[in-house]
């Protein structure tokens, strides 16, 4: 498909009808003027040499030297080729437990700790799949869709702790369906869930939906992390030992047992994770020996550009009107170059340096573009800003700039990057399609939700086929419900604790109206003591009706750790 890189000349054509009107004028005062000078027989004898057919095809021809001249500036481009790199690989979807209970130091220097560096070193292993994230603790949520871009993979696990997550607790299976939902549906393999846990709550949710995600050709590997002995919590918000209501001190221990069985259910493999490397070997070789898909990146090289042939079509036509004459006589007459003529050919040279100026960035963009396929990004990148700095207006020197930028993991950068390739290609909707879609990626990856959401509304109105930014739009509508939601459960959470204070007060207020004024004089020592008994089983009584109305939240782990 043909696009123009700077439509915007366009405007210029509208000087055609201009042109064509002021010749009719010409033609016109030409024949008045005639018509004055006296005896029409001698005038014609006068100007029996003017030829009015060749008058006619010279002013045409410059007319139409004028057109094309405006067509060459606007440069006319087809897209160039598009790189297809094969891979063959699975979708893997890391299950991370942030709860407090991973905070236990009975693994150097904590299990959290632990299981991050695992992590980390799982990605490395992993070239060939899409990784996505899900944090969990008290509720689950997706940090990281199925994506190529390990580097981004890392940022976020090694950002993974506690305070991601509001609620405390460990809900498995919540986690797990979260995992399934971002998966391809349509498939039944090439599909894996990385949990990484202590199992510290026994969810029996989790064993049902493993259940279900064997049906749907789910292979779940989980990997125990902490001792069966256990070990005490520091709190984070007091830097105590965690306690429980009884004020015993909370010993959490890993549960191995649930993670047998959520891996035994779904033909997956569990691993506890004492010695990373040993882990690491096993959990890639299980994760290798599932069935591959093959899977296809495109990355956009560059555009054909064709200015230099209309730019040398416009000078054809000015050299055959240049030599044209207007006279019948076969006599060479003297061909003088006319300002008019002169500032023609002016504009057609530097209309055919115009464009070569503006694509001379094309040899860096295609020196990045080399040094792209080769991975060196940090080369590539220098490369891309030289092309956008020549050519600011360059629609795929942006984009390709976007591109390194989101592999060194500048997502802000990359975003203003997108931003110019979505302005500079308006002729170009594929190209504004691609501009926005990454633009969503780059926006979800620095947490804007509500950014990434718009970016792919828009991609998929230029492109209602594009499966990736449907299923993106669908996954990031989904969090932000579920961000939505957590936001009114917290706000009911505060109204409720505001009601109890409120009634606790009411009931002190009360207490303090039914509490008898002391009486020396009337009360004798007895009487005092049995008043102090009734105020004192009063204030049980209270602290038990306290007690009693405190409701835990819908779906609320029974432990906060």
């Amino acid at each position: 498909m043909y696009r123009l890189q700077h439509s915007e000349y366009l405007i210029g054509l509208g000087a055609l009808p201009l042109l064509v009107a002021a010749l009719y004028l010409l033609i016109g005062w030409k024949k008045r003027t005639a018509a004055r000078m006296g005896d029409p027989g001698l005038v014609r004898q006068l100007i029996d040499n003017f030829s009015p057919s060749r008058f006619m095809i010279k002013a045409i021809v410059a007319i139409l030297a004028f057109g094309v001249i405006i067509l060459a500036a606007a440069n006319p481009q087809k897209p160039g080729a598009m790189e297809n790199v094969q891979r063959k690989g699975v979708d893997v979807m890391l299950v991370l437990d942030v709860s407090k209970s991973m905070l236990a130091k009975d693994i150097k220097p904590s299990r959290l700790d632990k299981a991050k560096q695992f992590m980390m070193l799982l990605t490395e292993k992993l070239n060939n799949d899409r990784i996505g994230l899900i944090l969990f603790a008290g509720r689950a949520y997706l940090q990281m869709p199925l994506t190529t871009d390990h580097g981004a993979a890392r940022m976020y696990i090694q950002d993974a702790g506690p305070d991601a997550v509001p609620t405390q607790g460990t809900v498995i299976g919540e986690a797990l369906k979260m995992a399934n939902t971002a998966f391809n549906s349509k498939e039944r393999k090439y599909k894996s869930i990385v949990l990484i846990s202590d199992g510290e709550d026994h969810d029996p949710e989790a064993l049902k939906q493993a259940q279900q995600l064997a049906q749907s050709g789910v292979m779940i590997n989980t990997v125990g992390i902490g001792s069966p002995e256990g070990s005490p919590i520091i709190d984070p918000a007091t830097n105590e030992l965690k306690k429980d209501e009884q004020g015993n001190t909370v010993i959490s221990k890993l549960n191995e047992a649930e993670l047998q069985q959520l891996s035994n259910a779904t033909n997956g493999e569990y691993i506890r994770l004492d010695n990373v490397d040993d882990a690491l070997i096993t959990m890639s070789q299980r994760i290798d020996s599932a069935e591959k898909k093959s899977m296809s990146d495109s990355e956009f090289i560059d555009y054909v550009s064709y200015f230099q042939w209309l730019a040398g079509a416009a000078l054809l036509l000015l050299l055959v009107e240049f030599f044209l004459s207007e006279r019948r006589k076969k006599k060479k007459a003297a061909v003088s170059l006319t300002p008019a003529k002169a500032a023609m050919l002016v504009l057609a040279i530097l209309t055919a340096a115009l464009p070569a100026a503006a694509q001379s960035g094309n040899a860096e963009l295609r020196s990045g573009n080399r040094y792209y396929k080769k991975k060196q990004i940090d080369q590539s990148l220098r490369q891309y800003q030289s092309a956008v700095q020549k050519a600011p207006d360059n629609p795929t020197a942006n984009y390709n700039l976007g591109n390194a930028q989101f592999r060194k993991n500048n997502y802000d950068e990359a975003g203003h990057s997108y931003d110019a390739t979505i302005k500079n290609s308006a002729n170009d909707k594929g190209m504004q399609e691609k501009g926005y879609y990454n633009k969503g990626v780059s926006m979800i990856k620095q947490k804007k939700l509500q950014e990434s959401i718009d970016a792919w509304k828009e991609a998929l109105k230029l492109d209602a086929n594009d499966a990736d930014a449907r299923e993106n739009l669908e996954k990031a509508l989904m969090q932000q419900k579920q961000q939505q939601q957590q936001q009114q459960q917290n706000k009911n959470d505060q109204k409720k604790e505001q009601k109890e204070k409120k009634e606790e007060k009411k009931d002190q207020q009360q207490q303090e109206q039914q509490q008898p004024k002391p009486q020396p004089s009337r009360l004798n020592k007895q009487q005092v003591e049995q008043l102090l008994k009734a105020l004192e089983q009063k204030e049980n009584d209270l602290q038990n009706k306290m007690k009693q109305n405190k409701v835990k939240a819908p779906n609320q782990p029974e432990k906060d750790w």
